[in-house]
C-alpha cells in the first residue's frame, strides 16, 4: 500500500492517492469523490483517468466517482414519496442527473479503514442538501483479489426516508491505451432494456428482441447506432455483463437489478468521445417517480447495501 497526497482542493482540502497492488493486478483511489483513479495489471491500466485534482473539480464527466445518493436522472428535477413532493436541481435538460450538488462525487472522504488489498472510505452530506430528503452517510469499501476482482461495497445512511442508488462512474478502456472503445464486444444477459425519450427520461422497460439492445449474443458496441449507448439494461439477479478489448475482458456483476451502459460519446478535454464506456450498475433512471419500476430506498435505521464487482482477465 502506498498513500500519497494527490493534491489540494480549490477550498484548501488535501486529497490523497491511496494505491494497492495484489500479484500482477493493481488499483488506486483519491479521497476526492472516492474516485476509482486506476486499476489494472502489470504496467497496463484499464479505465480513464485525470492527471490532476483541478480536472477532478467540477467534472461534468464524473470520471471515477462515487455518484449518491441518487446516479442517473429524475424527470423534472422533483418526485413525490410518502405524499410530499421533493424539489431538485435542474441540471441536465431540465432534469436532475446524478444528484446535482449532493452528489456524493464532488466531495472529500475520509478514510475510515485500510487493509492489506482494501480500503474504506466515508462521506457525509447534510440534510436537505440538493433537495432530498434527509442527511446522508455514504461509505465504500474497495476490495482487491489476487485473481483481477475488485469488489465495490456501499452502505448509504440516512435520517429520513430517502430514494437511493449509489454507482461507480468509472470509464473502462479494456484495450489499455487511448482509443475508441466501440472495438469491444459486449455480451449483455437481459431480455429487456429501459427505452428513453430524448431526454433520457424512461418511458418505459421494453423487450430487446429485434432491437439494437439485443446484446444478448456478442456484439461490437460499434455494429450498431454508430456505438452510441447510454441505457439501462434490466439484467436481474445475477446477469453478468461481459466486455472483451484487446489487452483484457472483464465481467461486471451487481446485486442491483440494472447498469447503465454508457458509451463515452460526450467525453471532452483530455479524453475524446468514445474512449472509454461506464457499466453504472444501479436502480432505473427516475425509478422514484416510476413505481412498477424497482425501489430502493435509505432511512432511519434501515441503511440500503449494496455490491459491484469488476472481474478483470488478461487476455
Amino acid at each position: 500500500m502506498e498513500r500519497t497526497v494527490f493534491g489540494f482542493t480549490g477550498k484548501g482540502e488535501k486529497v490523497e492517492r491511496i494505491s494497492f497492488r495484489n500479484g500482477r493486478f493493481h488499483f488506486s483511489v483519491l479521497t476526492f469523490g472516492a474516485v476509482l483513479h486506476s486499476f489494472g495489471f502489470d504496467d497496463v491500466d484499464v479505465i480513464l483517468s485525470h492527471e490532476s485534482l483541478a480536472e477532478y473539480e467540477g467534472d461534468d464527466s464524473y470520471m471515477g466517482e462515487v455518484v449518491g445518493p441518487y446516479a442517473n436522472r429524475i424527470a423534472d428535477g422533483s418526485f413525490t414519496l410518502d405524499g410530499k413532493t421533493y424539489i431538485l436541481e435542474k441540471n441536465n435538460n431540465g432534469n436532475n442527473l446524478h444528484s446535482g450538488s449532493a452528489c456524493f462525487g464532488q466531495r472529500v472522504w475520509s478514510v475510515i479503514g485500510i487493509g492489506e488489498s482494501s480500503v474504506t472510505l466515508s462521506v457525509s452530506t447534510p440534510s436537505g442538501l440538493g433537495g432530498f430528503p434527509g442527511s446522508h452517510e455514504c461509505t465504500v469499501t474497495y476490495l482487491l483479489s489476487s485473481d483481477g476482482s475488485l469488489v465495490l461495497d456501499y452502505t448509504v445512511a440516512s435520517d429520513k426516508k430517502c430514494p437511493v442508488s449509489v454507482t461507480n462512474h468509472s470509464y473502462f478502456n479494456l484495450n489499455g491505451m487511448r482509443s475508441d472503445v466501440r472495438n469491444h464486444v459486449l455480451t449483455v444477459p437481459a431480455d429487456s432494456y429501459v427505452a428513453v425519450d430524448g431526454r433520457l427520461i424512461p418511458t418505459g422497460v421494453a423487450p430487446v428482441d429485434g432491437t439494437d439492445f439485443d446484446f444478448r449474443a456478442p456484439h461490437a458496441i460499434g455494429e450498431r447506432r454508430n456505438g452510441a449507448y447510454d441505457n439501462t439494461f434490466c439484467i436481474g439477479n445475477g446477469g453478468r455483463i461481459r466486455a472483451e478489448g484487446d489487452k483484457a475482458a472483464m465481467e461486471v456483476w451487481t446485486t442491483e437489478p440494472g447498469v447503465q451502459v454508457y458509451t463515452g460519446e460526450f467525453l471532452t478535454g483530455d479524453h475524446e468521445p468514445f474512449s472509454g464506456v461506464c457499466f453504472e450498475s444501479g436502480r432505473y433512471p427516475d425509478t422514484p417517480n416510476n413505481p412498477g419500476f424497482p425501489q430502493a430506498y435509505s432511512e432511519s435505521g434501515k441503511p440500503y447495501r449494496t455490491t459491484t464487482e469488476f472481474r478483470l482477465e488478461v487476455r
